[in-house]
Order: structure tokens, then C-alpha cells, then sequence
């Protein structure tokens, strides 16, 4: 007899349904491999070779039985004694992919007797053993595990079978307790946006050793998520990648991200971190409002060994191989803080990106990738180091020198917070707001002390830069990075002082000299965080400033180039009339010598813009007023 189960096929808990008992006869598979004393029969049920090759869906009992089945219909398996009403075979229609067959048969087994194999199967103490394509080999295992019995889901398995050969595996550990670890979506990883990167969570990847059988880090090893404030959303994303030591970053660039599903290598066996990607939320973004919230992150290159850092966790109600290889979670940010980077990368996300959707909302201007804040393939490789991630207006800085601790300064000059000994760095800025390409900003360390002492501003379609900053005073303090101390002191320090500061000198010279703001920067200045807003108001200054300063210089130069063109005799009359005028006559008339003042007023506005000493900047416009003829 056959029964159509409801349209809810997935995961999900189905309705109650009715289901048909097949008149087949109870047959315990035969014992494969190995087995741990004492295992329970659900585990037996499920075991493994040392290979990692599974019993085929095709010789069970109940197979005969399964293939009469069409979409949406089911069978309770008959057993006797622990398994009696624990297993459930149905055939489901897979949800809209293309990348899988249209159906497949699931295997649900019950493993904690509480009836759940009756109403479709549970999320918390159940396993889907998944057939892609009815073909009756063993594609994937979802396994959900209640460790304490309090009816919600603690872990969670997804393991990937290749030919019917276990592969490799995503774990997950609920650590804040809020019964979600991954996305599961066809009995596979799915959309993390919807699964658990908010909150205190951990998961993570194993690579299946079919020589020894058992499990071995590798890929994302692990990613982790930190809630520092208590809001159950997450201001801190750890992402460690492991892959063999000695692997070649010139033939494998991304292995930890790419490699894991290739056949087992024996170089597998021994592990290395080889790339941590550590994000941090700074201006008190990361809520229920605007999740995902990262403004930096540093990305450490480098290879040691991940026995140094990894620790075996065994679970008893895992199935085997009951142990995993991984940092543990409340160890996880004291290995990115102590780690030993050959290089060093440094990127903050200073405003949107319009030009890549990262993450689930395009329109929304808050638009983050889930796991933080990536380095990109460009200008500086770094291996392993992921993607797809944005590229305009993030902010880039590259140390090549080796370094086990994190330091970070904040610069005087241009109000912001880098990496201490970065050598080089650049933002390319546009694209946000509905704007264009605007233009680039270049910064290097020219003598080595570790601080930025050279800025170079370029406008989009010019190769030479249209300012050059180079100071002998980087005016650079190093900060404290404890994350409460430095959210603290870039929120009610940094911003809103750089803000202030950047008001006033906008004012100052639109008071001399209207600028009139790009429609999409207008809005920029008053929409999203207020970090957002002061880097809209950043480009809004240097465009001003540019405007203002290009305008009088044009001024100036055009007087000067007269009085070069101006014959000899009208030069001499001239000198002659300038004789018989009084000082104050000839500081209020265009030429040479009103000229030049200007052009020494703007060298000195040049010099303190550059310098970000708003005071002396504004000095410098008011010389500029005094001189008065230029506008």
C-alpha cells in the first residue's frame, strides 16, 4: 500500500501523514567494518568501512519496496524490538535546483525513539541518509544530534559521499544554545544567511583519511562567530583555513577553498593553518537591524602546523567516526590574535559597493558577506584567501614583513585607523550611492618606521595624482585593539571628531567659494552609519577642496602668465605707476604681487589640508579672504 506524504518533503518537520507498512520482513544489514563496542543498532545501521564506503541503498531489504514509490510517497520499515516505528524511506522531489537529479529517496532514521519517524522526522536527534537520482548509492548524511536530551539540536553533521565513498564533512556546534548551526537545503549546505553567522556559533570541515579512517582538518577549520555585546549578533567572525603543509600557493592559490572534495592525499594527513581571516564590527553596526555588520578585518598568511592548535573532539552520539579535528571555539580568537603571519593584509569597509551584490539583499546598503570581510586578488596575492568580495571604497593595506601580534595606529593625518608596519595600502573610491568611478587614494611608509608618512589623491581619468601629501610627522599613536576599548574610542572619539573637523573646513571654504555636492554624495552624507557618513563627507571635502583650490590656482597662474607675456616698457610703466602707488593700492589690484600671495596662501592650505590640520587649513583660507581679489 502507498501513501502520499504532504508537499513539506524537505527537512522541515512534515504533518502527520498516514503511513503504509510494507509486508517485508525485518532485516538487520550486515555488520561492515569495525564497529565500537557497544554501538547502538541506529549507528549499526548506518556504519562504515574503513574506506568510508557505506552500504548501498540498493541492497537493503526495504530497497524493492522504495523503487515502487513515486514523489511524495512513503514507508515506515517494520522492525522489532529498540528499531520498531524508527525508520522512515519516502521519495522526494528536490527543491528548485538544477544542479541535482529532480528526486531522491531519504532514509530517516529515529535515533532517539521519539516517534518522529511517524510525523516526517525531527531536527534534533534524527538522521537523513539521501539518495540523488533513486539510483540506490548513498550521496549524503544530514545527522542531527541532541547531546543533553532537551529536545533541541546541539550538533550537526552533513556529510558528502562520492560514489557512494564518504569524502568529507561539515560539523556545526550550537554554542549560544539557539538550536541552529547551518542552512540545510536538499540535504546540503546551504544558504548561510539563513543559517546561524549571528550569534556565539562554530562550524567546521574534516576531510575523511580512507586509509586509516578517520578525520583530518582541512578547508574552513573553522569558521567562528563571536557575540561580544550580548545582542545574540555577532561583532566578531573568525574564518581559519587549513590545508597540507607545503602545499604550493603557485599551482593551488585558493586550496583550502577549492581542494576539499578531490581524492584523498596522503600530504592531507598533515595540516596547517595556512590562512586566518579575523573580522571585527567597530562602530557598533553588527543588530537585528543591520546584522552581518563588519567594518575591518585582518588577513594572516603563513603555515603552522594545526596540531599546535587543533584539539580531537569526541562525540559518543556522533556516528562514526565519532572524532573530529578543530580549534576549539573559545580558543579560536586567541590563535588569530597570536598566529605568525609571514604577511599581513588589512581591509575596512569604508562605505557600499554598488557594483557586487554580497549578500542577500543587493538594495540594501548594508549589503556584507555573511563570514566577514575579505581580501582581494589584487595588486597583493594572497593565498587562500577566498571570494568572490568588494572591491570599491575597501580600504587596503599590505605588511610583508612576518608578525605573531596584531597592532593597529591611528593616523593624525588622515583621521583613520591602519595596521602598524604596513608598507603600502589604497582605496579605490566610487560606486556607492549611485555615483561613478571618483577616483584613488595611495598611501606608502617611505621610511620604514612602520606608520604611513606619503598620501597620493588621484580623480578618475588622471594618471598623475592631483595631491601629494608627504610628512615628516606621521602624528600616529598606537591604540589598544581590545575590541570594547577600540569600538570606544573610534565611535566616540574618531568619528565624530573627523566629522566636526571635516565640517568646519567645508564650511569655511564654501563660505569663500559654493561647491555644489554630487546628488548621490549628498545622499551618501545622510544616509547609513555614521561611519558611512563621514566617508561620503571625506569625498565631498577632497572634491571641494580639489574645486577650490584648482579654481584660485587658475586664477593666480593666468595673472602670472600675463605679467610673463607683458612687453618690457609696459613692465617698466608698470614698476613706475607701482612707485607712485601706496602699498595698500597695489594689494588690492590683480597682479604679480596679489598673485603671488594667493599662490603662497594655497601652498600653506596644501600643506595643512594634507596634514589634516583643520586649524592651519582654515588660517590659510582666511589669508586667502584677506588677500580678497580671487574668487
Amino acid at each position: 500500500m502507498r501513501t502520499a506524504l504532504s508537499a513539506a518533503c524537505g527537512l522541515t518537520a512534515v504533518s502527520m501523514f498516514a503511513v503504509a507498512v510494507a509486508a517485508v520482513s525485518q532485516a538487520v544489514p550486515e555488520k561492515i567494518g569495525r564497529a565500537a563496542p557497544g554501538l547502538p543498532w541506529w549507528m549499526l545501521q548506518t556504519e562504515l568501512r574503513r574506506d568510508g564506503s557505506i552500504r548501498p541503498l540498493s541492497s537493503q531489504p526495504w530497497w524493492e519496496q522504495a523503487r515502487t514509490l513515486r514523489a511524495g510517497e512513503g514507508f515506515i520499515v517494520p522492525a522489532s524490538g529498540d528499531a520498531r516505528d524508527r525508520m522512515l524511506v519516502r521519495r522526494e522531489t528536490l527543491r528548485g535546483t538544477s544542479a541535482l537529479p529532480a528526486e531522491a529517496f531519504v532514509w530517516i532514521i529515529d535515533d532517539d525513539g521519539d516517534g518522529s519517524a511517524r510525523t516526517g522526522g525531527d531536527r534534533h536527534s534524527d538522521c537523513y541518509v539521501v539518495d540523488y537520482g533513486c539510483d540506490g548509492t548513498v550521496d549524503r548524511m544530514v545527522d542531527y544530534i541532541d547531546n543533553d536530551g532537551d529536545g533541541d539540536m546541539d550538533e550537526l553533521d552533513i556529510r558528502y559521499f562520492t560514489d557512494g565513498r564518504l569524502n568529507w564533512a561539515w560539523f556545526g556546534e550550537d554554542i549560544d544554545d539557539d538550536n541552529i548551526t547551518r542552512n540545510v537545503f536538499n540535504y546540503e549546505r546551504g544558504d548561510e544567511f539563513r543559517a546561524d553567522p549571528y550569534g556565539d556559533n562554530i562550524f567546521y570541515m574534516n576531510k575523511f583519511n580512507p586509509v586509516k579512517g578517520v578525520w583530518s582538518p582541512i578547508s574552513e577549520c573553522p569558521f567562528a562567530f563571536y557575540d561580544t555585546d550580548g545582542d545574540d549578533f555577532s561583532e566578531v567572525a573568525v574564518r581559519v583555513s587549513a590545508a597540507p603543509e607545503g602545499f604550493s600557493a603557485d599551482s593551488d592559490p585558493d586550496y583550502a577553498n577549492s581542494s576539499y572534495g578531490r581524492p584523498w592525499e596522503p600530504s592531507m594527513e598533515n595540516s596547517a593553518v595556512v590562512n586566518i581571516r579575523y573580522s571585527f564590527d567597530i562602530d557598533r553596526g553588527s543588530s537585528r537591524e543591520t546584522p552581518l555588520h563588519y567594518d575591518f578585518a585582518l588577513n594572516l598568511v603563513g603555515s603552522m602546523p594545526y596540531r599546535l592548535f587543533g584539539a580531537a573532539r569526541i562525540n559518543p552520539k556522533r556516528r562514526p567516526p565519532q572524532e573530529t579535528t578543530v580549534i576549539p571555539w573559545k580558543n579560536v580568537r586567541a590563535t588569530a590574535d597570536s598566529y605568525k603571519a609571514a604577511e599581513t593584509g588589512f581591509s575596512w569597509n569604508e562605505n557600499a559597493d554598488d557594483t557586487v551584490a554580497n549578500g542577500a539583499d543587493p538594495t540594501d546598503p548594508y549589503d556584507y558577506r555573511w563570514e566577514g570581510v575579505f581580501w582581494m586578488w589584487e595588486r597583493r596575492f594572497m593565498a587562500n584567501t577566498g571570494g568572490p568580495c568588494q572591491k570599491w571604497n575597501m580600504r587596503r593595506e599590505w605588511r610583508s614583513k612576518p608578525s605573531d601580534k596584531r597592532e593597529l595606529y591611528y593616523s593624525g593625518v588622515d583621521r583613520r585607523i591602519h595596521l602598524f608596519g604596513a608598507e603600502e595600502g589604497w582605496i579605490e573610491i566610487g560606486h556607492f550611492s549611485g555615483m561613478d568611478h571618483i577616483g584613488e587614494v595611495r598611501i606608502f611608509d617611505t621610511n620604514g618606521n612602520g606608520f604611513f608618512d606619503r598620501w597620493e589623491m588621484y580623480l578618475a581619468g588622471n594618471a598623475q595624482p592631483v595631491r601629494v601629501t608627504a610628512v615628516h610627522d606621521e602624528r600616529a599613536v598606537l591604540i589598544d585593539s581590545n575590541l570594547e576599548k577600540l569600538t570606544a574610542y573610534y565611535t566616540d572619539e574618531v568619528v565624530p571628531r573627523a566629522i566636526a573637523e571635516r565640517r568646519r573646513l567645508m564650511a569655511a571654504m564654501g563660505a569663500w567659494r559654493p561647491f555644489a555636492v554630487p546628488a548621490g554624495l549628498k545622499r551618501a552624507m545622510e544616509t547609513g552609519s555614521e561611519s558611512y557618513r563621514r566617508y561620503a563627507m571625506d569625498v565631498v571635502c577632497e572634491l571641494q577642496y580639489q574645486d577650490f583650490r584648482s579654481s584660485l590656482m587658475r586664477q593666480a597662474e593666468e595673472v602670472l602668465r600675463e605679467s610673463r607675456e607683458a612687453k618690457y616698457t609696459r613692465y617698466m610703466g608698470d614698476l613706475l605707476r607701482i612707485k607712485k602707488s601706496a602699498v595698500r593700492d597695489t594689494a588690492r589690484t590683480k597682479n604679480s604681487h596679489t598673485a603671488w600671495k594667493l599662490l603662497r596662501a594655497l601652498a600653506e592650505l596644501d600643506s595643512a589640508y594634507g596634514c589634516g590640520d583643520t586649524e592651519r587649513a582654515c588660517a590659510a583660507i582666511d589669508e586667502i579672504k584677506r588677500i580678497g581679489l580671487f574668487r
